[in-house]
Formats: C-alpha cells, structure tokens, sequence
C-alpha cells in the first residue's frame, strides 16, 4: 500500500476473482481490472456510500452482458461493416463477433488483459498506469498486423477520474484509429430515488442515422430530443439507443444528476471526441451509458471526410492521446 498525507492510495486488490488495483482519494474508491481490458469496474462516492458505476451481481451475471458493466475501452468503437475494410492499399477483415448483424463490435482491446507498469501516490494523487501491446496478442495482430501500444493513465485526485489512453505506432505504416467508452452508470445512483428527480444532460447535436444493421448511412438527422437533452431531461420514461454527433457550441460533457442522492456527475470528454452514443436499454434497468466517441460507428468504412466521421490517422513512430474526466459532486 502507498499513501500520501493528504488521502491518496493505491493498492493490489481483487474483483470477482480477478486480480486488480485499487485507488482511493479523499472522495472516491476507484477499481480496475487489467485482465478485463483495463476496465474501471467500480468508481464508490465514501461521503455516500454509493457505487456509481453498474456493478454486476455475480461473475455470471457479468458474462451475460460485459459490456454492460464499468468503462469497456473501445479501440475502435461500436461496429465495423462486416469487419472489414481497406486504408491506403491496406485490407483488414476482423472477426465477425456481432452475429444478428454480420458486423465485428466493440473493438479489439475490452477483453484483453493490459499490463500495470506503474501505480502510485503522492501530493494527493493517485496513479495507475496500463499498457496494452499488440504484438503480445496473436488474435489482434491477425485482424490488425500493426504492432501498436495503448497506454492508459488514471489519475484519481479527490471528487475527479482523469482517463488518458495514448495511442502509440510502432509499425512502418500509418493506420486509422478511433476510440470510445462505453461507460455505464448506475442512474439512478440511488436503488430508491426516483427517476422523475434524475436529470440527464448531454451535449449532442444531430443524429446519425441509421440502417437496420446498426450501421450510419452517413446521413445527419434532425433529433427533437437533442434540445431537451442539452438542457437536462428527468431520465423517467426515457428510452435511448442512439449515435450522435457533439453540439459544435456545447461544453463536451454529460451530466447525470441524481438529486434524491445529493449526486452529480459530469463526464467530460476532450476535443478528440466528436461523437456520443446514448444507450439505456429499454429504459427500465437503471441503467445510463453515455459512451464518447472519437469517431462515429464504421468511420473507416464510410464515404465522409475524416473532418466529419472522427477517424484519425497515426504515422509510424507517433502517437495521439485522448483524455475523459469524470468528476463527482455532491449537491447536497
């Protein structure tokens, strides 16, 4: 265990079995799991005694819905069109793991194991750092034969997660990237507080439209929710399963606040993120993900300029970096 004078620690810990790393500041216990694709699992307010992240009751009910739990790390996001696609004379077929829609999802990095090569506490802060290297993985060297680096930082200093991945190019060719979150939060945070007194706010503009397989067709739409949902919305009632682009004018971050709790959360995402997927289900699992994007759902597939779908390009040698923060306050 390291800890600093004012609270800061970091520690070895386990989770459902797994091994993991456990920070803790002033405010917050934050958890992750390097095995599960260095997923934070668990973010607990200590003044609240809340876990604000869905958190599953057992290992089996996790192996239902994966996804469905803590912050998955999407490299790419969402769904690529039959898996496959090309980039500067380069073809790519990943595999097809979304069987109702023939697409490959989620990426290649949720279900890996990352390797901690740092942990830390000092001046308040407590710091995890993972890596993801791709040539220790013969399945995503086959779908994707760049040796490639992903380096998570994590940062927990009182009421604040900072979330850095950095993307790394150890190849001799550049290659398109994309990455996304799909966070997902208990909200309500509280098992009793009402839904009529839990606000959703997030800064979306037009939505993308898609076809029956789940995929853009790379036309905007106009959304009638999306001046509501900029201002704030009681989450009662309210069912979202839908990609859109960032308001060009609005501050890019999602804000739950759960006023029976006395909790607000705000997830902020740096200017790499241009898209947001909002997901609750069906609407009746207490449950909220608003998942950034850096580039929209089968950006190297479409027929749109990079200025518009978000995908990015990495020449070898460099790297790129994209940073969330999630900050709790309590209102009350």
């Amino acid at each position: 265990m390291m800890m600093d004078k004012k609270t800061a620690i970091v520690e070895k810990a386990a989770w459902m079995g797994y091994e993991a790393v456990k920070a803790e500041s002033d405010s917050l216990i934050m958890t992750v799991v390097p095995k599960l694709g260095s997923r934070v699992v668990s973010i607990y307010s200590k003044a609240k005694q809340i876990e604000l992240l869905r958190t599953p009751q057992s290992e089996e009910a996790y192996s239902q819905a994966p996804l469905l739990y803590g912050i998955p790390v999407l490299f790419p996001p969402n769904r690529i069109e039959d898996g496959r696609f090309s980039y500067r004379g380069q073809h790519y077929q990943f595999d097809i793991n979304d069987t109702a829609t023939g697409n490959h999802s989620h990426g290649l990095v949720h279900d890996k194991e990352w390797m901690v090569t740092e942990m830390k506490a000092g001046n308040g802060q407590a710091v995890i750092i993972t890596e993801f290297n791709a040539v220790n993985d013969h399945h995503v060297m086959r779908q994707f034969p760049h040796p490639f680096r992903l380096v998570m930082k994590l940062v927990l200093e009182e009421g604040m997660l900072t979330q850095t991945v950095e993307v790394h190019n150890d190849s001799s060719q550049a290659f398109p990237w994309g990455i996304g979150y799909h966070t997902t939060f208990h909200f309500p945070f509280r098992e009793d507080s009402s839904e009529a007194n839990s606000i959703f706010s997030a800064p979306i503009g037009q939505r993308w439209e898609l076809n029956c397989r789940f995929l853009p067709t790379g036309i905007p739409v106009t959304d009638t929710r999306s001046g509501p949902l900029n201002e704030g919305i009681a989450i009662a009632g309210v069912q979202l399963d839908d990609l859109f682009q960032k308001e060009p004018e609005a501050a890019n971050e999602a804000v739950l606040t759960d006023k029976d709790a006395g909790i607000r959360v705000r997830y902020m995402a740096d200017e790499a993120f241009g898209h947001w997927v909002l997901h609750n289900g069906d609407g009746t699992g207490r449950y909220l993900c608003p998942e950034p994007y850096t580039c929209v759902t089968n950006a190297f597939n479409l027929k749109l300029s990079p200025e518009i779908t978000g995908m990015k390009e990495i020449e070898p040698g460099r790297s790129d970096s994209a940073t969330c923060v999630i900050t709790v306050e309590h209102t009350e």
